[in-house]
């Protein structure tokens, strides 16, 4: 009897109004939003092969060690057009330098960044506005509208149990909406596959099944809610004004009530006070530098000039100056690696509050099933906040192991390759040249012309055992560990409403 009741109402929603406009508008919005998306992916990528390309040119390029400050760029993920996430609201690229912190969020940012009241263009928008108000059409006259036709005395007296006709209905509905659901995933994937700068693992073909599973889901969690409503009300019309009011509750208030609560029941420090916090450790910082390198002079017959990434190093110096750089330099870098792991620490309690804020507000919308949804789209695809967390843990490690690098290749930055390209024995003719110049004509133009040429004639250092910078996805492990509890707090939601659903149909009046 279940089977036969599915089998009608099945066809029943095949045939109706709503159930044609609902599908073609997510497939055609699917159509229509997707190139965008994959374009706008595939110009992200070029940008970051672009700096990927241009960040190696400049490490070709290294004459001292001091000098060696690359950014480190995470690749745009190919599933944000399911979900973007915070893939645009995040710096996803962190210069690193010895002694200096990589910016862990945007300077300019307002607030909590992480937080966000508007939703992104992507597949998964579509999917939660369209389909979800499309579930809660189809069921929100399932039973009312039922029993205003008279016909589910019928079928009750026809010696049908009230769960198989529940159960009947329900089988239908779900039927009914993976119609559009699959329609909108191959349409989408079948337009993905036609741009040639795309291209799929087998780790995002997995991820990709999951998130169709999570969007059949959720969509079954809406027809339930619709379906409840239908339960409860006796007339079709006021099961459809409940339905959509749950709806907006569920998709607009929520979500952005939880954003305002989150805000009021934990504060966070403000900006300016981790900034006044770094200021201070700079100059303690810098208080101490200058307490060891006091004794040691600064001065004498020397020059510099600009090369690679922009920074300044010494072309040649007096023998007392450059012994004095080396020591100076021994003393002083090892003091500003351990005050940028302090100015890091007190950055990471920063960002610790405004994750606490985040988590607060996705506990708080644990309740809406659409939220949930978009919480576990965005898990799934790489764009949520554990996701930056494994970028900014990346970079963190890598620069760690260039600090390492630099320290193993400088004798602990006492080197004299660590300020200078000059060889020992050179610094001395070029501060003779030097002085020739001074006594001529035009010493400035000839000084940068013969500036100039040495500069070409130096060598570049070989980098190539210089460790390289690789930012993969998370492991499908962790994403896993994130998307699992959610997965199963969609099923609960199912469940719940289901079994809602039934209590309130055995006492439904059929008259």
């Amino acid at each position: 009897m279940i089977w036969k009741i599915a089998k009608k109402e099945f066809l029943l929603n095949l045939m109706t109004f709503k159930f044609a406009v609902g599908t073609i508008v997510c497939v055609v919005l699917t159509a229509v939003f997707m190139p965008v998306l994959v374009s706008d992916y595939q110009d992200r990528l070029k940008d970051y092969n672009t700096n990927v390309a241009a960040n190696e040119a400049e490490l070709g390029k290294v004459r001292v060690y001091m000098t060696i400050t690359p950014t480190a760029h995470r690749p745009p993920n190919v599933l944000s057009v399911f979900s973007e996430g915070l893939e645009k609201q995040l710096n996803q690229s962190a210069e690193i330098e010895l002694g200096d912190v990589p910016e862990i969020i945007p300077a300019s940012g307002v607030g909590n960044p992480f937080l966000s009241a508007f939703p992104t263009l992507d597949v998964m928008l579509v999917l939660k506005v369209v389909m979800s108000i499309l579930a809660v059409l189809v069921a929100y006259d399932t039973i009312s509208g039922e029993r205003e036709r008279g016909t589910l005395r019928l079928i009750l007296a026809n010696r049908a149990a009230r769960h198989e006709v529940l159960l009947g209905k329900l089988l239908a509905g779900v039927a009914t909406l993976i119609i559009p659901v699959t329609s909108a995933f191959i349409i989408g994937l079948l337009i993905l596959q036609f741009f040639p700068m795309v291209s799929l693992a087998g780790a995002d073909w997995t991820r990709i099944g999951l998130m169709y599973l999570a969007s059949l889901i959720f969509i079954s969690a809406m027809y339930n809610t619709g379906l409840l409503f239908s339960c409860l009300m006796r007339k079709a019309s006021i099961s459809l004004v409940l339905g959509l009011f749950v709806w907006v509750i569920l998709a607009i208030v929520i979500p952005n009530g939880s954003i305002y609560l989150a805000n009021y029941l934990r504060s966070t420090e403000s900006r300016e006070k981790m900034d006044t916090q770094v200021k201070a450790l700079l100059k303690e910082r810098d208080s101490k530098i200058d307490e060891l390198t006091k004794m040691l002079k600064d001065g004498g017959n020397w020059s510099g000039a600009y090369g690679d990434f922009g920074e300044f190093f010494v072309l040649y110096c007096g023998e007392p100056y450059r012994r004095d750089l080396q020591k100076k330099y021994a003393r002083s870098e090892p003091v500003r690696i351990r005050y940028a792991d302090k100015i890091y620490n007190v950055q990471q309690q920063y960002l610790s509050g405004l994750m606490k804020q985040k988590h607060l507000a996705s506990t708080i919308v644990q309740i809406s099933p659409v939220t949930i949804y978009q919480s576990l789209m965005s898990a799934l695809a790489g764009t949520d906040l554990g996701s930056y967390e494994h970028f900014r843990t990346r970079v963190k490690n890598h620069t760690n192991i260039v600090i390492d690098y630099i320290r193993s290749k400088t004798e602990n930055f006492s080197s004299l390759s660590y300020f200078t390209p000059t060889k020992e024995e050179d610094h001395s003719k070029m501060i003779e040249d030097c002085d020739r110049f001074m006594r001529g004509d035009n010493f400035l133009g000839n000084f940068r012309k013969w500036q100039a040429q040495k500069l070409k004639n130096i060598p570049y250092l070989n980098l190539q055992d210089l460790p390289q910078f690789t930012c993969g996805p998370e492991s499908f492990a962790k994403t896993l560990h994130r998307a699992v509890p959610q997965i199963l707090l969609l099923v609960f939601f199912n469940a719940l409403f289901f079994a809602l659903s039934f209590v309130a149909f055995l006492k439904y009046d059929v008259r």
